[in-house]
């Protein structure tokens, strides 16, 4: 917020990580008086036309004093299965955008619409050829793009390197690592024969250049999280899903049920995922071009690349700014 020249202001309420915990439970409970005070405060002096939240414990007390304060509330939520809070929450909030049919079905009908999940406009602006040659990718060749989320997965990179050989002789695969795990991909890399190192390509990191890769992409793997499954859709990629086996109150499995139901990605649990069963998987894609196809058409079909306008546009006329 700050390095976009936009005013920002912490309230003390701590993220609730761990909500099994009795202790984060109290010291959260005991902090939500201060922050709701806090947030009095800073609503006072700001003047806000609306208040957009995307739920969470921490969002409590300031929805709870945009209420108080007469300022209609936005909330969006990008899982299938929303949160207790977020059902909380949408309890105080006039309008409430989801990136689920799921969704929309547990909250309030009236109020909440499918908005979907809002992603960088400048991603859109790739194109196949242009993501391809960026990252020389053949136009001929199958490119599978492999990520484990901003910070990478152990378990998905591990899977992928046992896998590694057998797939790279049948496509290209790039692989965004982590920062953290970067180094050993790089040595895998060097290590592969000469033949098919080059059909091997290492990132640690992407930042507009992800929009690049999904442009070129025939196949994205990778967490169920919101993004990880929305910037997919928005290039009509077929998904291959890990949900992270640890996410709070099993949103990503939700996700990931939810994808396949439209028919745009299959999964795998987390503890299922080993080399062998990664190869088969992969592989039964790659050699299946109808089966991608109608996968990349249902991907299409879903997703929702203008989410972040629309979304902009319901904040737009709830706060009376357009």
């Amino acid at each position: 917020m700050p390095a976009a020249g936009l005013p920002f202001h912490a309230t003390p309420m701590p993220s609730l990580r761990d909500p099994d915990s009795r202790l984060a439970l109290l010291r959260t409970v005991a902090v939500a008086p201060l922050a709701f005070l806090d947030a009095l405060a800073s609503i006072w002096r700001f003047r806000p036309g609306v208040c957009c939240t995307t739920g969470g414990v921490v969002a409590i007390p300031v929805t709870l004093a945009a209420r108080l304060m007469r300022v209609p509330v936005y909330l969006w939520d990008g899982n299938a299965l929303p949160g207790r809070a977020t059902r909380l929450l949408a309890s105080f909030s006039s309008r409430i955008g989801v990136s689920y049919e799921q969704a929309r079905r547990v909250l309030p009908r009236g109020r909440t619409v499918l908005a979907g999940t809002p992603i960088r406009a400048s991603l859109l602006k790739w194109t196949r050829e242009r993501g391809r040659e960026t990252f020389a990718v053949p136009a001929e060749a199958m490119l599978v793009v492999v990520s484990g989320g901003s910070q990478g997965s152990e378990r998905v990179n591990d899977a992928l390197w046992s896998a590694l050989g057998r797939i790279i002789r049948r496509a290209y695969v790039l692989h965004i690592t982590g920062d953290k795990h970067g180094t050993r991909a790089e040595a895998r890399r060097a290590n592969l024969p000469d033949e098919t190192r080059d059909h091997y390509i290492v990132r640690r990191f992407l930042g507009d250049e992800m929009g690049g890769a999904l442009a070129a992409a025939d196949l994205a793997i990778g967490r169920a999280g919101a993004s990880s499954i929305a910037e997919p859709l928005a290039f009509g990629i077929p998904l291959l899903l890990i949900p992270f086996g640890a996410a709070m109150e099993g949103h990503q499995e939700a996700n990931a049920r939810a994808m396949e139901e439209t028919g745009a990605a299959i999964s795998m649990r987390e503890g299922e995922l080993d080399g062998d069963r990664f190869t088969a998987q992969v592989i039964g894609l790659l050699q299946n071009p109808d089966g991608l196809k109608r996968m990349a058409n249902a991907a299409r079909a879903a997703g929702r690349p203008q989410a972040a306008r629309d979304i902009a546009r319901d904040l737009l006329s709830l706060g009376g700014c357009g």
